[in-house]
């Protein structure tokens, strides 16, 4: 038996609300990612849904090497946590307009909070008519064990960014 790290806790934490959403039909998960980087030694867990084919959501949990560190060699100077980045990945058969992309910005400073850094990236694949707004929020701080709630929150705040976005207020 192992000693889970605050990134397992956290992980799980995520897991069983994401996966408790599924059961009840809320959402649809459609993917889960957990890596272990043995080349920067850190370790990430992804996990992806959807409402509507349009829209998926994405959480990411990333640790690194000093984190680790800290938590097994019970260094008190650091105290271990987690990062943790909100994505969102929209599709339509249009390009996206600048004022729609504002759109999406407001909405999303209006639910996360001014204070977070987000990011768009509108791809599209040439030979084909869908266009992809890829937007990151990060919160460029970390988030500890004791902060479960705020985990749990995020959640729900990414099922209302959802609910916005599908009902035309983006």
């Amino acid at each position: 038996m192992f000693d889970p790290i605050v990134f397992d806790n956290l992980k799980v934490v995520i897991e069983g609300e994401v996966y408790d959403l599924d059961l009840e039909g809320h959402v649809s998960v459609v993917n889960r990612e957990d890596y272990v980087d043995l080349a920067r030694f850190s370790r990430v867990y992804r996990i992806s849904f959807q409402q509507t084919s349009a829209i998926v959501a994405s959480l990411l949990l990333t640790t690194h090497i000093d984190h680790i560190h800290a938590e097994l060699s019970g260094n008190k100077q650091v105290k271990p946590g987690c990062l943790i980045e909100i994505d969102f990945v929209l599709s339509q058969m249009s390009t996206f307009t600048d004022v729609q992309c504002a759109n999406y910005e407001k909405q999303l400073r209006a639910i996360w909070g001014e204070e977070r850094i987000i990011e768009q990236r509108v791809s599209h694949l040439i030979g084909t008519n869908e266009y992809k707004n890829e937007m990151k929020i990060k919160f460029n701080r970390y988030i500890y064990e004791d902060q479960v709630d705020d985990i749990i929150e995020m959640v729900d705040y990414m099922l209302e960014t959802i609910q916005k976005f599908n009902n035309g207020d983006g």
